[in-house]
């Protein structure tokens, strides 16, 4: 780095990080700058370096003044008498039976508690992390890692609490506090300090994580900013045209959202680190929306960081963005209470008892309690969903999802609570991508294509859906079908489209990826090289190809340090036949999570087709240990069976599958097939008929049930069977020809 300081934490090199500080503000007034011209306007951030907040306070002081305090400021400090908010008094906190004291010595913060291997160690606490509504502590591990407290500090209620209170977690799992669940490196720096380069080395398992400004400074969203500096101490301003900020004032409103989502958002990264340079799916992947990280409607269940729930909303659709109600330096919100919605909606229409049919300035009459719910997070952290949608109690009682009636009427049910929506405002509500979202988490292949061919419909939810339709078995008719998505403006959609091209067997559509191998998103772009590449299809002779290649391979190695991460290496290595690497980052993988059962599941498939059942059955076994209720293990487990020919572990461990989650349509149609096989056709078709109330339309169950009716003499409910299929597949002639012979019979 050209300017960064490499916080090795000790006092002496924080007081010489203070000393550099003030050395660096007293050059910038007194350096002899460089004449600019208009030639500079395309100026690079990389041509810039970080000067540090207190340079900008000169030009920008109400801003700072703002900043200042603000939750960006606080997002992380050093651990001093100024920034620790807990008790290091000798107090202690168990929970779990696990004990950890807090003290102090010498002026500095510790905490005494177990480490990886069980014994109690005493830690220095070496950063804060937030301030409200708790503040996290952070210390220091060998490898270059930092590692956040389980136990963190309530600064609205004065007491310790566990962030995990109802989980006694081995040190080999993700989310103990010594793993990469709480590691400041890998979940937390990229988004609260500035410029974080993460530096990860896969082959030592190592971290040489450096920063520039500890916190979310002004350059973290306005980007580096020695030239914009170096600009303005010029004597003569006129007629030159100033340096491009990162986030200039007169953005468009979705481009304000979209830089914000660098770090308000779930995400993978992209790149090695944060340029300030191009779009944000340059950079990062954004999540898709699935079960259980958001309801099956799209409401947030899991931490979402607001994106993935804003980009939802009509909103976003209509050009609204953060700034409108947040004050973008200060984080607080513009006004409070409707005082903020009626600056858009009109009040005497909404804010109004004939609109929300509660008493006037009470909880029910507020726009938020109704338009944006929320959940607590990490304990004590109330968040609202940004997704801003009316209350919709009838898919409550559909598919369970949550509404904002029942939220606070909890002695009242869904049917009460659907009842009076329809009193209030008739029984027809408008068409919405929730309609067929829910539909869609369920597997319904009608409901994922309707999702996914509507323009109308929100990016997200549209490419989500292309996510959950690319798991079927798409033939070429289908395939064919998602070409025009393929040239779709939204970056998101065309990486699903590829990706459901990747997923698919065929390869007779590798001409019409290849362009997107020079897409101007990167995000794209990796996904084309990632098609090629598991396809077996290598261009190393293509210069498009190998710098597509390159940012695979650039986003593979970002993400080495997370368990993901270690599959999708052995994936890579996988599809190149490199088998003995693959197997390396599988156990990489577990190693790094003992519950990370894609791993294990993929590790073991490897063996079975090396040849390697014993090891195989060995490892979905474990996972059964594990994870009781994790119904895939029982359906690999039944699967491996079946091939041994021992039918009876095979059919009970399909029938365990079918009772647990995830719920699998597979897990139905191969436990049918074989009693199918044993000439039980009843029992086949109840077993389908519990499939299809979880997979409506799903195509495999609705044919496997024709047969299971043609077998029982039931010719009239087969066919009603088969005009279903037709309707789900209708390119498919195969069951046009079947249809047609049972009319015959």
């Amino acid at each position: 780095m050209k300017s960064s300081l490499k916080y090795i934490i000790s006092t002496v090199v924080c007081a010489l990080f203070i000393v550099l500080l003030a050395v660096r503000c007293k050059d910038n007034e007194n350096a002899k700058y460089i004449d600019y011209t208009t030639t500079n306007k395309d100026l690079k951030f990389s041509d810039s370096d970080f000067v540090g907040t207190e340079t900008c306070i000169a030009c920008h002081s109400e801003e700072y003044n703002q900043w200042k305090g603000s939750h960006h400021d606080d997002a992380m400090k050093i651990a001093d008498s100024t920034s620790v908010l807990a008790d290091f008094n000798n107090t202690t906190f168990t929970n779990q039976n696990v004990k950890s004291t807090f003290f102090k010595k010498d002026g500095d913060y510790y905490v005494n508690l177990e480490n990886p291997e069980g014994e109690f160690q005493d830690y220095k606490i070496v950063y804060t992390f937030g301030v409200t509504p708790l503040q996290q502590y952070i210390v220091e591990f060998p490898n270059g890692a930092f590692q956040c407290l389980q136990t963190a500090w309530d600064s609205e209620k004065g007491a310790w609490y566990d962030l995990q209170p109802n989980y006694t977690l081995r040190s080999d799992e993700w989310i103990h506090w010594s793993s990469g669940g709480m590691r400041w490196n890998s979940a937390c720096a990229d988004c609260h300090s500035t410029n974080l380069k993460k530096n990860y080395n896969n082959e030592t398992s190592t971290f040489n994580t450096t920063f520039d400004i500890i916190n979310v400074s002004c350059e973290a969203c306005h980007g580096p900013s020695s030239k914009h500096v170096d600009f303005y101490n010029q004597d003569l301003l006129e007629g030159l045209t100033p340096p491009k900020m990162y986030m200039p004032t007169g953005m468009e409103s979705q481009e304000v959202v979209d830089k914000c989502a660098r770090c308000h958002s779930r995400r993978s990264q992209l790149t090695d680190y944060f340029d300030y340079n191009g779009k944000f799916e340059d950079h990062y992947l954004p999540e898709a929306l699935s079960h259980p990280r958001y309801e099956r409607d799209g409401q947030i269940l899991d931490e979402d960081y607001v994106y993935g729930s804003f980009i939802q909303s009509k909103m976003y659709h209509t050009n609204v963005s953060c700034r409108d109600c947040h004050n973008m330096h200060s984080l607080k919100l513009k006004e409070t209470g409707n005082a903020l919605c009626i600056n858009c909606h009109l009040p005497e229409i909404y804010d109004a008892p004939e609109h929300y049919f509660h008493e006037v300035d009470s909880e029910g009459s507020q726009c938020i309690n109704c338009h944006m719910t929320g959940r607590t997070y990490m304990g004590n952290d109330f968040r609202r969903d940004h997704s801003f949608r009316v209350p919709r109690p009838d898919q409550s009682l559909a598919y369970g999802t949550p509404n904002a009636c029942n939220g606070c009427h909890t002695d009242k049910d869904a049917k009460w609570a659907s009842d009076v929506i329809i009193d209030k405002f008739g029984p027809d509500r408008p068409d919405h991508y929730s309609n067929h979202l829910t539909k869609a988490t369920l597997g319904d292949m009608i409901a994922q294509k309707t999702l996914l061919m509507n323009e109308s419909y929100p990016a997200l939810t549209r490419a989500s859906a292309l996510d959950m339709y690319s798991r079927n078995r798409l033939n070429d008719d289908m395939l064919r079908e998602l070409l025009p998505l393929l040239q779709d403006e939204a970056p998101m959609v065309r990486f699903h489209t590829i990706s459901a091209f990747e997923r698919a067997e065929s390869t007779n559509f590798t001409n019409q990826i290849y362009p997107f191998l020079d897409d101007p998103i990167r995000m794209v772009r990796i996904a084309a090289s990632r098609y090629y590449h598991y396809k077996n299809i290598e261009l190393f002779e293509d210069e498009t190809y190998n710098k597509a290649h390159k940012e695979l391979q650039n986003y593979l190695a970002v993400n080495a340090d997370f368990p993901g991460g270690q599959v999708q290496l052995a994936l890579y290595h996988q599809a190149k036949n490199e088998m003995d690497l693959a197997i390396k980052a599988y156990q990489k993988s577990i190693s790094y999570d003992v519950f990370f059962n894609q791993a294990k599941m993929n590790l073991a498939l490897l063996h079975y087709q090396e040849g390697d059942l014993d090891a195989a059955e060995k490892l979905y076994i474990q996972v059964t240990e594990l994870e009781p209720n994790y119904g895939y293990s029982y359906y690999m487990l039944g699967l491996l069976y079946n091939e041994k020919g021992d039918a009876p572990n095979a059919k009970k461990y399909l029938k365990l599958a079918s009772e647990r989650e995830p719920h699998i349509p597979n897990t139905f149609y191969n436990y049918s097939l074989i009693l199918q096989g044993e000439k039980q056709f009843m029992e086949s078709i109840k077993v389908i008929d519990n499939g299809l109330a979880l997979f409506p339309n799903n195509e495999r169950l609705l044919y496997i049930k024709v047969l299971a009716l043609i077998n029982t003499n039931n010719r009239p409910a087969a066919m009603q069977v088969c005009q279903q299929l037709i309707q789900v597949a209708p390119n498919n002639q195969n069951y046009m020809q079947l249809y047609q012979s049972l009319m015959q019979q």
